[in-house]
């Protein structure tokens, strides 16, 4: 009998929101999971509004567009995140993931030839919690669409206190102001990029992120979390 086995009898695997047992090793089960409902539009990443299909602009000459899966306050995709966040539980990127794709299938958006990019946590951060979040979630989700991924074009050398103990979007902004870096630019130089992170709450990081890949030139970019606050 292998330790996976041993595992699965007296750890069985647990749904992050109900705690109900799971045959596999997944994160949620399946109640739960369709308790999460899906947005249909992309938002404005300045004010968060919903934008009607056919408006490609709220605020004229912001870095991106904002999309999201669904909303933070649904207990079962909080319980995602924080899992796969804080409690290790590295299976929910795959529900998590899944979802950014059944909602990115809704937009009246073309992702073909547009480069999938994780949003990058300082190598202290990383080594701390042993894996990025982002990172787990944006390779499912470009695989999915078979989209161009990388995980080293944007970087983080600059560690910043988690963005999570912080207040408003000014303490968020300053935060991590400058900790983003393109060190190719020619990599990204006209390019449509996707950035992908598990959360979006004031949109400090996707702005400062997105304001490193257009001053490197890059052409257009959406910013995609599996949920937003």
């Amino acid at each position: 009998m292998n330790l996976r086995l041993l595992l699965d009898i007296f750890f069985p695997p647990q749904c992050v929101r109900c705690g109900c047992a799971l045959k596999e090793d997944d994160a949620i089960c399946a109640h739960c999971l369709g308790t999460i409902a899906l947005h249909d539009a992309l938002f404005c990443g300045k004010c968060s509004a919903r934008l009607p299909e056919g408006t490609r602009v709220c605020h004229a000459g912001f870095p991106y567009l904002l999309g999201s899966a669904g909303d933070y306050q649904n207990d079962a995709l909080k319980s995602l995140i924080l899992g796969l966040k804080f409690e290790h539980v590295t299976s929910a990127a795959k529900p998590l993931g899944d979802l950014l794709v059944r909602y990115a299938e809704l937009l009246p958006v073309v992702l073909r030839g547009r480069i999938v990019i994780p949003i990058p946590l300082s190598a202290r951060r990383e080594r701390e919690r042993g894996f990025n979040q982002a990172a787990l979630i944006a390779e499912r989700f470009a695989d999915h669409f078979a989209l161009s991924y990388s995980a080293d074009i944007l970087s983080r050398p600059k560690h910043t206190a988690p963005q999570s103990e912080l207040g408003n979007f000014a303490r968020r902004r300053e935060n991590v102001k400058g900790c983003f870096s393109v060190a190719e630019p020619w990599r990204v130089a006209g390019a449509r990029i996707i950035l992908i992170d598990d959360v979006s709450t004031s949109g400090a990081t996707f702005l400062e992120a997105a304001t490193a890949l257009r001053k490197a030139g890059a052409k257009q970019i959406l910013a995609f979390a599996a949920a937003k606050a």
